[in-house]
C-alpha cells in the first residue's frame, strides 16, 4: 500500500469504519513506515480531544436569526440592484445629444429665416457665401414643388424622425421588442 492511499483510509481506521480486509493492508503499511504512523497519532490525538470536549448547545432562537440575518441580505441586495438599475431620463446618449442637436438648429435656422428682421443678422444670408446660394436654391426647390407632394414629403420625414427619436429614447429593452415584433411581421423573400 502507498502513502497516498492510507492517508485516505486513517480517518476510517480510527472510526472503525474501515472493511477487514482493507484495514489489515493498511496496518501492515503503519508497522513498516514511520511517516503513516505519526499521522495516525495525529489523527487519534485530535479524535480523543474532540471527543473529551463537551458539546455546546445552541441557542433556541438560532435558527431564527439566521433566517432573518439571510432576509435582510437578500433585500439589502434588491435595494443596490434597484439603486443601480435606476432609470435616469436625464442621461442621454451620444446618439441622443446629437439628434437633439439637429433637431434645435434646424428649427433655430427655420424660425431665424422665417423672420426678415432676423434673417438680415446672418453672415450666410447676405448673399455672398455658398451658404446664402444653397439656402436660396433650397427654397426655390419647395417654392416650385407641389404642394401636395411637399406635404407628404414632410410628413414621411416626421413619421421616420420621430420613430427614430422615440427609438433612441426608449431604451434597449423596448427598443429590442419593438424590432423583434417588426422582423415577425416584414414578408420574408
Amino acid at each position: 500500500m502507498r502513502c497516498s492511499q492510507t492517508a485516505q483510509q486513517l480517518q476510517l481506521y480510527i472510526d472503525n469504519q474501515l472493511p477487514m480486509g482493507k484495514m489489515h493492508s493498511l496496518e501492515v503499511h503503519l508497522a513498516t513506515c514511520e511517516e503513516c504512523r505519526r499521522e495516525l497519532a495525529v489523527l487519534e490525538e485530535i479524535t480523543s480531544a474532540l471527543n473529551t470536549t463537551q458539546p455546546v448547545m445552541e441557542p433556541a432562537n438560532l435558527t431564527m436569526h439566521i433566517m432573518q440575518r439571510v432576509a435582510l441580505d437578500v433585500q439589502q441586495r434588491e435595494r443596490e440592484k434597484v439603486a443601480r438599475e435606476v432609470y435616469i431620463p436625464l442621461r442621454p446618449s451620444l446618439m441622443e445629444l446629437l439628434a437633439v442637436i439637429v433637431l434645435a438648429t434646424v428649427t433655430t435656422l427655420g424660425i431665424i429665416l422665417g423672420q426678415p428682421s432676423l434673417r438680415v443678422n446672418l453672415p450666410f444670408t447676405s448673399g455672398n457665401s455658398q451658404i446664402s446660394h444653397l439656402l436660396v436654391t433650397a427654397s426655390q426647390f419647395f417654392a416650385s414643388v407641389n404642394s401636395g407632394t411637399l406635404t407628404l414629403a414632410f410628413w414621411v420625414l416626421g413619421t421616420i424622425l420621430g420613430i427614430s427619436i422615440t427609438l433612441a429614447l426608449a431604451g434597449n429593452e423596448m427598443r429590442d421588442e419593438w424590432f423583434r415584433a417588426i422582423s415577425h411581421k416584414l414578408p420574408v423573400w
